[in-house]
């Protein structure tokens, strides 16, 4: 497995890419901000952006939530070993399950800093 630290990286990169639909569409871009709240909302495209963004933030937190019981289950496990080089290992892999959980808040705060930018988009998730 690769360092904690690497899933906070992994976590900014894929919502970036989960809100990429968003960041490509010029229309958001041109528009002002109830504009861009109605593009999301609509579905005149046939499909509604915010929840297909909302279920690909919800899958991005889900998988790194199931990585921090992993890595703390594993790491846990090691960290009672009578091994104190088992033990040190484990320490490790506890600390990387932490950053994992740190991963999986981060998709969770996307929807608090739209509103705090005036797109309301928690009207429009759960129709």
């Amino acid at each position: 497995m690769r360092p904690g630290r690497h899933d906070l990286h992994l976590s900014v990169l894929l919502i970036a890419t989960a809100l990429s639909p968003v960041l490509a569409r010029p229309v958001v871009a041109q528009v002002g901000v109830s504009e861009a709240e109605q593009v999301l909302c609509s579905g005149s495209t046939g499909f509604n952006i915010a929840q297909i963004i909302t279920v690909g933030l919800g899958l991005i937190s889900m998988y790194f939530i199931l990585k921090f019981l992993v890595r703390m289950m594993t790491g846990l496990d090691k960290a009672g070993s009578t091994d104190s080089g088992a033990q040190a290992q484990g320490k490790q892999e506890a600390k990387g399950g932490i950053y994992s959980l740190v991963a999986a808040l981060l998709p969770v705060l996307v929807p608090v800093f739209l509103n705090v930018a005036g797109i309301n988009v928690a009207s429009c998730l759960f129709p």
